[in-house]
């Protein structure tokens, strides 16, 4: 064979391998079914993974069609046999504890046939009482807990145009939503979201609620606090012949453990 003809030769297989690198680079539609969650949840996850110009995702029910080239495909395919398991059922615990204390100091005078008597007395008196509810919810579920009441909400719910994230306990007089999220076997993500100044009733038209959200992450079975309300009052009383001074001071607190159920 001539010089150039094993020129050609080298050329045309050179061009070959391009072609077939290329062809394997190309994208492709690959579907993929689920047994245990919808698609549109793991669709959801992996477009936070990969960026919308590597990975085309449409779902429905069940089932999900990606297209992205090969490698990526394999990739997640590994990734929805990690993601597709069945909902960690968790159980929220709401402890509730109500406190309250009452103080009087008071004094009088008494005159009895001439006889002039002074009288005092102090008292205090101090309640305590706890109270515990639980309620069983899927991963990822919300939780409504106010006044002591947890209930489960059907859909989790997000408030507020921009919700602040923060590091400390938040007031919880109006209510707040809890939404515990099973990130290992060693911690659990729990987001508070309490709303303020939320009106009874439905929301007049135009009316805009504004949220603030505490992300707090724990172990399974550990006790947290979320907040409570408190409130205090102070008053007297007096006569002629008398006076009373009184303060009383009210005070609920929560505290909210989250169990993981095998």
């Amino acid at each position: 064979m001539t010089r150039d003809g094993l020129f050609t030769r080298g050329v045309v297989t050179l061009l070959f391998l391009l072609m077939a690198q290329v062809a394997l680079a190309a994208p492709q539609v690959r579907t993929f079914s689920l047994n245990n969650r919808p698609a549109q949840d793991v669709a959801a996850q992996l477009r936070q993974l990969y960026p919308s110009d590597q990975i085309n995702i449409t779902s429905q029910g069940q089932q999900m069609v990606v297209r992205a080239e090969p490698q990526i495909l394999d990739e997640v395919q590994e990734l929805i046999g990690t993601m597709d398991v069945a909902p960690a059922q968790l159980r929220i615990t709401v402890r509730s504890g109500h406190g309250g204390s009452s103080q009087s100091q008071g004094g009088g005078v008494t005159i009895n046939n001439g006889n002039v008597t002074v009288q005092g007395q102090s008292k205090t008196i101090t309640t305590r009482r706890n109270q515990e509810q639980t309620l069983v919810v899927q991963d990822g579920q919300s939780a409504h807990i106010k006044s002591g009441q947890v209930r489960a909400l059907p859909v989790a719910i997000q408030g507020g145009r921009d919700p602040a994230v923060i590091l400390k306990q938040v007031d919880i007089s109006s209510g707040f939503l809890i939404t515990p999220q099973v990130i290992s076997d060693q911690q659990v993500q729990v987001q508070i979201t309490a709303f303020d100044n939320t009106p009874q009733g439905d929301l007049p038209q135009g009316y805009e609620t504004e949220a603030v959200v505490t992300i707090r992450r724990v172990n399974p079975g550990q006790w947290f606090q979320l907040g409570g309300t408190e409130s205090k009052q102070a008053g007297n009383q007096s006569g002629i012949t008398h006076e009373v001074r009184g303060k009383s001071h009210q005070s609920q607190q929560f505290d909210v453990k989250v169990d993981v159920l095998q």
